[in-house]
């Protein structure tokens, strides 16, 4: 892009001078000898920087500089001024000036503030161009789903969103649960603000207190000098702790009191420091099984879970299975520069049986290899060798039986059961419920209630062969 440039003047060899002086170094730029002409040029077309004298005929410099910076705000303006006139050119600082500079100056001189002003303006054009995606990636709309369940996560979202409210988050891992958080920043009154994430299950103990916390200089050996931590870096904006369910009991207590009291205390230092964070926490574990076991703060747990927000693992959610695969098919074809737009029925219906362990996560890296070794533009194979042992080891009563007492793993089964067998029947009828309850002897209206419990529509099974 060629920036335009208006010279604002009445001294005819220097302006032409320095006209000639920009157009040499790739610029356009144009001159006005006085302030009407200046702003008839600045009505006609879009400059990106004004040069001007303060002392200039019919209107003056500031006056300029006044009626760019309300017109034109994206306009940058540098002031030039004689010696004696220093002060008015520091008010005009004050009025929105980028800069200034004192006559007479070298050529040189100039060129740099013009080239230092169009570096500010592409870094600032440049983070709003990315504040602006950022924003777009974490809307509510990039959270895929037409299922019930799915729709109610938005309404949440979309509610807790305006509020500083502590959010806890609750999921099986690759649901979804980071991006959940980053859709309820990014659309809060903190999205200028920063947004900071942290593992609480990826550290050992002393490690994710420095993490969260700090440390003074001194506070131990290695410790050389002073680390801000996580909640006193994201004073303003957001901090997410995921896998919040392996917190020690140490780090537990102390969690409590920033949720209580907004203050932290760095490791080896007695100063309190007030924070200003919002909290969202995320957990694939049952809190309540282990508030009882006695590894959870109850009154810890009820801090968190001011507003909880549970996603639906995939395999409960399979209506969604073709909305999600069409987005990332043209998400991970346009990242890896492949024109890959059809998948084949026989791959939908092994994609539609499989149990989905990883959830969404795995779905997106399947999806992005088989891209990688698709021949053409179709993928005709999705490789499941690597993820059909997680998945059989997942659903095994075994896996049942260490994880969940006998009563709920026997209620995870039959719902487990009974979701799949309407789903399978409702999917071979393509959503017609009196043919599926004519071949399932289950009546209409139990159907009809089984499919609300499961957050199934009749429409989402018309796509089925």
């Amino acid at each position: 892009m060629k920036y335009r440039i208006l010279i604002i003047d009445d001294h005819d060899d220097f302006t032409q001078k320095l006209h000639s002086g920009l157009d040499s170094e790739g610029y356009y730029s144009e001159i006005a000898c006085d302030g009407e002409s200046a702003l008839k040029l600045l009505d006609e077309k879009k400059f990106h920087l004004v040069i001007s004298e303060i002392k200039i005929p019919h209107i003056d410099g500031l006056e300029i500089l006044s009626s760019v910076k309300s017109i034109y705000p994206e306009t940058a303006f540098i002031v030039m001024t004689a010696c004696g006139s220093i002060e008015t050119a520091v008010n005009a600082m004050k009025m929105g000036a980028c800069d200034y500079i004192t006559k007479p100056f070298h050529f040189d001189e100039m060129l740099l503030l013009v080239k230092n002003v169009f570096e500010k303006q592409r870094l600032s054009n440049e983070i709003r161009h990315l504040r602006n995606e950022v924003q777009t990636r974490y809307s509510f709309g990039n959270i895929i789903g037409k299922n019930r369940r799915m729709q109610e996560v938005y309404q949440l979202i979309s509610d807790v969103a305006e509020t500083d409210a502590t959010v806890l988050i609750r999921g099986e891992t690759g649901t979804g649960k980071e991006l959940v958080a980053k859709s309820i920043h990014f659309n809060s009154m903190r999205k200028n603000k920063v947004f900071v994430s942290l593992n609480c299950g990826a550290l050992p103990e002393t490690l994710l207190e420095s993490e969260l916390f700090g440390y003074e200089k001194g506070a131990f050996t290695g410790a050389m000098r002073q680390k801000i931590g996580k909640f006193e870096y994201g004073d303003g904006g957001t901090v997410f702790l995921d896998e919040v369910g392996d917190l020690s009991p140490t780090t537990q207590i102390k969690l409590l009191r920033v949720l209580q009291e907004r203050v932290i205390e760095r490791v080896g230092g007695n100063d309190e420091i007030h924070v200003d964070v919002r909290i969202i926490a995320a957990t694939h574990k049952d809190l309540e099984d282990e508030v009882e076991n006695g590894r959870f703060r109850e009154d810890l747990y009820y801090r968190l879970n001011v507003v909880p927000i549970r996603l639906p693992p995939l395999r409960e959610r399979k209506e969604d299975m073709l909305l999600l695969t069409k987005h990332f098919l043209s998400k991970c074809s346009q990242l890896l520069k492949k024109d890959i737009t059809i998948i084949s029925q026989e791959v939908i219906n092994e994609m539609m049986s499989y149990d989905w362990p990883g959830n969404v996560r795995q779905l997106e890296n399947l999806i992005e290899r088989a891209i990688i070794m698709a021949k053409g533009n179709a993928i005709t194979h999705i490789d499941f060798s690597d993820n059909k042992k997680i998945k059989k080891a997942d659903s095994s009563y075994a896996a049942l039986a260490e994880f969940h007492p006998f009563k709920k793993s026997k209620e995870r089964l039959i719902k487990d059961y009974e979701r799949e067998y309407f789903v399978n029947l409702l999917r071979k009828y393509r959503g017609n419920i009196t043919q599926t309850s004519r071949v399932s002897q289950v009546d209409i209206k139990t159907i009809r209630r089984k499919m609300e419990e499961y957050g199934l529509r009749k429409e989402d099974f018309k796509f089925v062969e």
